[in-house]
């Protein structure tokens, strides 16, 4: 049997989640994905990812539904091919949002740690102060605190639907991984400051979020990755009408919490 069979043969026996998380091991070696993308692009007869996913859940259903009625055997296999192109979607879409976050995150990053540094060295000189020194410090506190909930919030959304959809794999490559836990400690590290000048002037800590207050814009940011993915897929089948009533519902219900300010976001 050749490298090539046996491969299929494996693959064969995959469930959706399974080929998906394979085919992320395999590309998440490269360590980023430029080098991955480089490295596809490098073979002599390069196959799209998808195409290949497509084809390997195809299969596998087809031999695990083997000696079943026609019409069973059929839901079955577009089953995994709709479950597959799903989670591929998925991956892509979170590394998508978290590479935007990433970006955004690292402009605040300098904006916030540009006006601790001055705010630092303000409070080194009591006696030049204007009287918008305080309120200030308490403003770009709280931004930071604020930013630090919602990088937490993005990451909980992002684990939670790892765990729902991809066994719990990591869908960014390692790059990205360590980039982002940079961002969050660094922000932390920032917000350690700016409470720390506050704590000096005796100025009350910023209140912790409720829980379940908290628990909101996780779920809508868990929706935020799910519910354009799954859009997506259903666009790759053909089928545009659900694809827009999917689409639809999640813009207005994004609308409407937009519209209902919370203590996180």
């Amino acid at each position: 049997m050749t490298a090539e069979r046996r491969l299929a043969a494996v693959e064969a026996a995959m469930t959706p989640t399974e080929l998906v998380v394979a085919w992320l091991e395999e590309v998440q070696a490269h360590g980023s994905l430029e080098a991955a993308v480089r490295a596809l692009l490098s073979e002599p007869s390069p196959v799209p990812p998808l195409d290949r996913l497509i084809r390997a859940a195809s299969d596998g259903a087809r031999t695990r539904s083997k000696g079943k009625p026609v019409g069973e055997r059929s839901k079955a296999i577009d089953q995994a091919v709709s479950e597959t192109i799903f989670r591929f979607r998925l991956v892509l879409r979170i590394i998508t949002v978290t590479c935007d976050r990433l970006d955004r995150g690292l402009l605040l990053e300098g904006l916030f740690g540009a006006r601790v540094a001055m705010l630092v060295t303000t409070s080194q000189l009591p006696d030049k102060r204007d009287p918008g020194y305080l309120p200030a410090l308490i403003g770009v506190r709280d931004l930071i605190v604020r930013q630090v909930d919602e990088l937490l919030a993005a990451g909980e959304a992002r684990a939670t639907v790892e765990r729902r959809y991809l066994g719990g794999h990591p869908a960014l490559f390692p790059d990205r991984q360590a980039e982002w836990a940079d961002r969050l400690l660094e922000t932390q590290h920032l917000g350690a400051m700016a409470i720390g000048l506050t704590e000096k002037e005796a100025v009350a800590l910023p209140c912790p979020p409720d829980p379940e207050v908290a628990a909101a814009p996780v779920e809508r940011l868990v929706a935020d990755l799910v519910e354009p993915a799954r859009a997506e897929a259903l666009e790759d089948l053909g089928q545009g009408r659900r694809a827009f009533g999917i689409a639809t519902s999640w813009v207005r219900g994004k609308l409407n919490s937009a519209a209902t300010p919370t203590a996180v976001l």
